[in-house]
């Protein structure tokens, strides 16, 4: 599975998994809050309960009373039965000022977190761009056939490196041809009739970069002493196969490489241009 197609997934289950903390956390706090009194309420009205002395004026007015109710001057109420007691309505009452501050803290912390998720993978997000990984323009026809011409230290070794690739000439003769329309096929065989292979710099082995020899005129891994002739295709080695190679596209008068769309390199004991050691060996 794709980094991007792990990130889809994980986007959705992170807002759903805050938005539940949050829905959680608010009714939890809201159910607490409602018909408690806060620490602070019930130390002050535990201060305030106090006993004064009670005053003679004070006892002699309780007997004073007592005796009339017995005399009956004073009309005794009668004895009524107790309202039975129902919840507030929550509209009638509102929000409070604890309800208030708890979803208010839930909220931001809720956006926060949110907020610092989205930031993450906005910073893991894979971004496309014009350098290796997609179609690289290498320049026109000509400037490339120039660099080709003139490069070094062997000739016709020409490596760009924006798109990390040598850019080799394909022979065009008719029996390099059909050799090479039996071992490649797709991009690639488009690429070599138009006399071009993009060969990826990275060994197959354990993908070291592979540079040019110029006494050889074969690329030689520096790393394990694995060897491919000029067009990427393996002499002698531990590497697996030829070299990897990339699509080579035409478009107007540019060359365009595709990085994005690698291709294995041929199956070892690939020979189509006959092309043997032409001097001592760099590696």
């Amino acid at each position: 599975m794709s980094s991007g197609t792990i990130i889809a997934i994980a986007i959705p289950v992170l807002v759903v998994l805050a938005a539940l903390v949050g829905f959680t956390s608010l009714r939890k706090s809201d159910v607490q809050g409602l018909g408690q009194l806060s620490r602070e309420t019930r130390k002050r009205d535990a201060g305030s309960l106090t006993v004064a002395p009670v005053s003679d004026e004070a006892k002699e007015l309780e007997r004073s009373v007592a005796l009339a109710r017995v005399g009956g001057d004073v009309a005794v109420p009668e004895p009524t039965e107790p309202e039975i007691w129902s919840p507030p309505d929550p509209e009638e009452i509102g929000v409070t000022r604890r309800q208030f501050l708890n979803r208010a803290s839930i909220t931001l912390m809720t956006m926060g977190l949110s907020a610092f998720g989205a930031a993450n993978i906005a910073f893991l997000w894979p971004r496309p761009t014009g350098g290796f990984g997609s179609k690289v323009k290498i320049g026109t026809i000509s400037s490339v056939n120039d660099v080709i011409a003139s490069s070094s230290p062997a000739v016709t070794f020409s490596y760009f490196s924006e798109a990390q690739t040598y850019l080799q000439p394909y022979p065009m003769d008719e029996a390099t041809q059909r050799a090479a329309e039996s071992v490649y096929s797709g991009a690639v065989l488009d690429g070599i009739k138009m006399g071009y292979v993009a060969l990826w710099q990275k060994c197959p082995h354990l993908g070291c970069k592979v540079p040019s020899c110029a006494t050889s005129q074969w690329f030689e891994c520096p790393c394990h002493g694995s060897q491919y002739n000029r067009v990427g295709e393996k002499k002698v080695g531990p590497a697996p196969r030829g070299m990897d190679r990339f699509p080579v596209i035409i478009d107007g008068d540019k060359v365009v490489i595709d990085t994005g769309s690698p291709t294995q390199g041929p199956p070892i004991g690939t020979d189509t241009t006959g092309q043997g050691l032409e001097g001592p060996h760099c590696a």
